[in-house]
């Protein structure tokens, strides 16, 4: 018997051929990927980021008492809105008033001193230098006690002005218009002078208080157009004004509070404590497009972005450069593109230059 000995690939084909099945084909044409595409739209580049922030006051006045004593009355609350001048607290008059009484006797006496050296004085003065009655020492003598006297009773003047004073600092009255914010003493209560008894938030002037980052300092300052929006309002926008940047950076968060004037407040008024957003915007520059961040890839440590060329259905690879990347997962591409490019922006990491593609027509998920 003689043993024919066949190659591997002639018993496949064989074997197939029983089975009734024709072999595959070497090579079968790829079929184009479908991508999903956005057409390149130049528009007009405005920087502006977007800061949160509390609403507070620019002036938060301390007030107390400049005298001490015991709070008769207090008549506001906390959250009372309160005009200029209108009283916040009252102390026990009584022991001022008699300070006061009693500075009014010292004014008089004093005042009757005076009369008296003034008229001994003249009396003397009259005798003249001629008269064998005249002695110089007693003339020095009645001189100084009239200007001593004089002296005493500006003195008793003096006591009286601040008596009365201290009689009127009784009453804590509101320097400005404002809200209340704190009232640590209660009526009945022994306050010192200069103890804090009332913290006043002054509304004539809101701001808005936020913290940035020591690299946007410089566009913070060169911003052209403030936008705040409160968070209980945000359909209604106000305009800011750039007041303060400070100038020592939290030790924590190693960012720099900027306060920013409401220019102008409702009329109803902002609420103090409140949250708000505050958008920093600069001019319109150089043309720019934006892109989701999903179509930027790194090429060799630079970002490039996949162009579509329909007649050929292939992609592109082209390095672009990235202006800014924003809040809401765009990127602002600045070089690179064209207007009407057709960007591959889903799925642009698993492509290569090779591979056939074509637009996605579908519905998107």
């Amino acid at each position: 018997m003689v043993l024919r000995i066949f190659p591997i690939s002639l018993l496949a084909v064989m074997a197939l051929g029983a089975c009734g099945k024709a072999p595959p084909p070497v090579a079968a044409a790829m079929r184009p990927r479908p991508v999903r595409v956005q057409a390149v739209s130049l528009t007009p580049h405005e920087d502006a980021a977007t800061y949160s922030g509390t609403v507070q006051a620019r002036v938060l006045a301390t007030l107390a008492f400049r005298v001490g004593g015991k709070v008769a009355v207090r008549p506001v609350d906390v959250g009372d809105q309160v005009t200029a001048g209108q009283v916040l607290a009252r102390l026990d008059p009584n022991d001022l008033r008699l300070s006061l009484e009693t500075a009014g006797h010292v004014v008089r006496a004093a005042q009757a001193d005076a009369a008296n050296a003034q008229a001994e004085f003249g009396r003397y003065q009259r005798l003249g230098r001629n008269s064998p009655a005249f002695v110089a020492a007693e003339f020095d003598r009645r001189q100084a006690a009239l200007d001593g006297t004089a002296a005493r009773l500006a003195q008793a003047a003096r006591q009286f002005s601040l008596a009365r004073d201290q009689l009127d600092y009784a009453d804590l009255r509101a320097d400005a218009a404002g809200v209340i914010t704190a009232l640590p003493v209660e009526a009945g209560q022994v306050v010192a002078a200069g103890q804090p008894v009332a913290a006043l938030a002054h509304t004539a002037e809101t701001e808005v208080a936020v913290d940035v980052p020591e690299n946007r300092l410089p566009d913070i300052r060169a911003a052209t157009d403030i936008t705040i929006a409160l968070w209980s309002a945000p359909d209604h926008p106000l305009h800011g004004r750039l007041r303060e940047v400070g100038a020592l950076a939290d030790q924590a968060s190693r960012t720099f509070m900027v306060k920013v004037t409401v220019a102008d407040p409702p009329a109803a008024g902002i609420g103090l404590g409140t949250t708000a957003s505050v958008r920093f915007a600069h001019p319109a520059g150089d043309p720019v497009a934006l892109l989701p961040g999903t179509a930027v890839v790194d090429r060799q440590g630079n970002p490039a972005v996949w162009v579509f060329d329909p007649a050929r259905q292939r992609a592109t690879l082209r390095t672009v450069r990235v202006g800014t990347w924003r809040g809401d997962g765009q990127a602002s591409v600045s070089d690179g593109l064209s207007q009407g490019d057709l960007v591959i922006t889903a799925g642009a990491s698993m492509l290569d230059a090779s591979l056939p593609v074509t637009a996605w027509t579908g519905p998107t998920r």
